[in-house]
Order: C-alpha cells, then structure tokens, then sequence
C-alpha cells in the first residue's frame, strides 16, 4: 500500500517539477535562449518541417511501382458446359527512365524544401534578435525616462527652494513642475513601449500563453561592439545562400520533370501470367507481355514536354529574381550597417560627453545664479536628447547587424 502511494506522489509532482524547471527556465530569458524556443516552437518552422518529411515520403512514392491485378475470366455461364476459364496476375510497370527520373526530381524537391526550411531557421533568428533588440531599446528607453524624471525632479525642488528663499521667481518654480510632470508623462509612455515590445518577443518565439509571465527578465541588453564587416565578404557569401540554393534545388527538380516528359515518348510495360482452363481442369499455364504505343504524341506526349518545359524556365527566372533581390538586400543592409556604425562612434567619441559636460557646466552655473532657468533646460533637453538619439542609432546599429547575420550566415551579434 504504501509503495503505491509512492508511486502516486511520484507521478504527480513530476509534471510539477518540470513546470517549475520551465518557470525558472523563462526566468532569465536571454537572446540564445528565445531563438531555442523559436526554433522549437515558431508555427512557420513546425509547418515546413512537416511538409520535408511528407516530401520525404514522396521520394518513395515517386516510383510508381502499381499494385499487381488478378483476374478470374470465365465463359459460357449460362451453357451447361462453359468454353473457358482463366485465373491471371497482372502487372503494369513503368519504363524504367520514367521512374528514375522522377524519384530524382522527388529528390532535389526534397533539398528544395530542407533549404528552404534552413532559410526560413535563418529568418527566424534574424526575426528573433530583432525583436530582442527592439524590447532592449524600449527598456534603455525606460531607464533614459527614470533619469528625465530625476532630472526634473531636482530641477523642480531647486527651483522651488530659490523660490522660497526669494532668489527666483514662482513661475521658474511652475515652469520646473511642468517639466517634471512632462517627464512623468514621457514615463508612462516608456513603460507602454516596453510592455509592446515585450509581446511582440513573445509572439514572434511563439511562447505559450501560460508562460508569458511578469517574472521573465531580459538580460541581454544594447552595449557597443565593434564589428567590422567587408562588403565583398558579405556578396561572396550570397552565392552559398539557402534561399538561392533552394532555387537552384528547384530548378534541378524541374529539370529531372523535363526528362520525365520526354521519357512519355518510350512504352511503358505490362505483364501477365495465368492458368487457363478449357473445360478439362486447369491444364495450361501462359503468358502475355505488352508495350503501349505513343501513337498520339502530337496531342499527349509532346504537350507535356512542352508544359515541362516552360516550368523549368519559370523556376529559372525565379532563380535569377530572387538572386538580385537578395543582393539588394545584401548591398542595402551593408550600407545601413556603416551609416549606423559612423553615427554610434560619432557620439561615444565627442557627443556624448560634450553633452554630457555641458549638464554639469549649466547646473553648476544655476546653482550659482550665473545662468538662468531656461538656459538650464535647453542643456537638460540636449542631453536627454542626445541620449535618446545615441540608443536610436545604436538599436539601428543592431539592425542591420541582424540584417547582415542573415547573409553572412553566422552570429554576429548577441552571440
């Protein structure tokens, strides 16, 4: 009794404990981490990976090996005595070409589809980072807004001190709360960014409902790394691209389907064996063999030659389209990447701190009442400006690193 209590116990804080191992799993949910669960549960990838293995299937299938055929023939049913009867085994076989060619052409449709699939893990994860980049954005986002509200808050309560002490008017005072609860505003804002940004991480990894959690926290955040990247390196990489192989996989297809149209121009076969029985018993054995005759090729065999024909031309120009869409692509997120990457080192070397500097130089100046309010406020703003505009770039910066990780077929970023 007590062992199948046990037993009992065990069986149910198991599935417990893997919620709580999956808890605290999500816990810390860092870039490496989403792209796992993206890749384990992102919809598009579970759905081509059933469509490889069902063209996998199809491989098999794409023989065209028929199910052999008996018969049972008889005569003379309603005479006392029948003329004949035969029982037969039949089989309908392909020309051998037909078949090869077409398990071929199966087969590059299946490394048609696993690039594809391979593509699309790629995409993915260039989806996946982006998103990750855009809630890291949104939470230094969060933290410029907390230093806009301390900010103002000190402005406010400086100001309001002169005030009292008559060293300033009440309306420098007014015109400090003002931008306090501006910034409180500005605050709110911030907060509702991050809160869609977070979804959309969610969504685009396609994590369960159940786990989208407030307890999650987002390690991974925006800091410089300099990445120097040739743009001939990118283009030469282009060429071993899965998109562009999936093509030239395709076009490998339709050209194995051009042969099995020509191969209509050849017989196919069929094979008979059967006992034959002339009203003495089964006394005689025989068989039969058969080639069909393409007499109508003019309206059959010819017309599929030609359709096949004309497939193999459009998987071509799509080859060629998607290939110079792909390299516009390529040039256009190289030239971004070194737009962004000269605006990032423009502010870490020289606007940042002069920015920076010029904060302190108004605030020490005020407190001293060698500058005035509104002085002040125009060098707060150009600070939390700057700020801002330096995470933008930045954001932008990983972008197009993202973008280029892509091409590049390698982890570049967030790695």
């Amino acid at each position: 009794m007590i062992y199948f209590v046990i037993l009992a116990l065990l069986i149910l804080w198991q599935p417990a404990a893997q919620a709580q191992d999956t808890t605290a799993t999500l816990n810390n949910l860092g870039v490496s981490k989403a792209v796992t669960i993206a890749y384990d549960q992102n919809p598009r990838i579970k759905q081509l990976q059933y469509q490889v293995e069902a063209q996998r299937k199809q491989q098999v299938l794409s023989i065209g090996l028929q199910d052999p055929q008996i018969s049972y023939m008889r005569e003379g049913i309603n005479q006392a005595s029948f003329t004949e009867q035969r029982w037969s085994v039949s089989q309908q076989l392909e020309f051998p070409l037909t078949s090869i060619y077409r398990y071929k052409s199966a087969k590059a449709q299946t490394g048609a589809l696993e690039q594809r699939l391979q593509s699309l893990r790629l995409q993915v994860r260039a989806d996946v980072k982006s998103a990750y980049t855009q809630l890291a954005y949104a939470i230094e986002n969060l933290h410029l807004a907390r230093e806009r509200i301390n900010l103002f808050e000190n402005l406010r309560d400086a100001t309001q001190m002169r005030a009292d002490l008559g060293e300033s008017s009440e309306i420098d005072a007014m015109q400090a709360d003002l931008q306090y609860r501006e910034a409180q505003n500005n605050m709110e804002m911030a907060n509702q960014q991050f809160m869609s940004a977070r979804y959309g991480l969610f969504q685009t990894i396609g994590l369960d409902p159940e786990d989208q959690t407030y307890e999650i926290s987002f390690p991974d955040t925006l800091q410089y790394v300099d990445v120097t990247i040739n743009q001939q390196e990118v283009l030469q990489k282009l060429a071993g691209h899965p998109q562009l192989t999936q093509y030239d996989k395709e076009k490998r297809a339709a050209s194995f389907q051009t042969k099995v149209a020509r191969s209509s121009y050849l017989p196919d076969l069929s094979a008979s064996y059967y006992r034959q029985d002339f009203g003495n018993d089964f006394d005689f054995y025989g068989f039969e063999v058969g080639i069909s005759i393409p007499l109508w090729f003019g309206a059959s065999q010819s017309q599929r030659v030609q359709q096949a024909h004309a497939r193999y031309n459009t998987v071509q120009w799509r080859y060629q389209d998607n290939w110079l869409m792909l390299k516009k692509q390529a040039e256009q997120a190289w030239h971004g990447y070194q737009a962004t990457r000269a605006n990032v080192i423009r502010f870490r070397e020289n606007i940042q701190s002069k920015s920076s500097n010029l904060v302190e130089m108004t605030q020490k100046g005020y407190r001293m009442g060698e500058l005035d309010l509104l002085r002040l406020l125009e060098a707060q703003r150009t600070y939390l400006r700057t700020q801002q505009s330096y995470y933008q770039s930045l954001r932008d910066y990983y972008l197009r690193l993202i973008e280029l990780e892509r091409y590049l077929q390698a982890d570049i970023i967030f790695n």
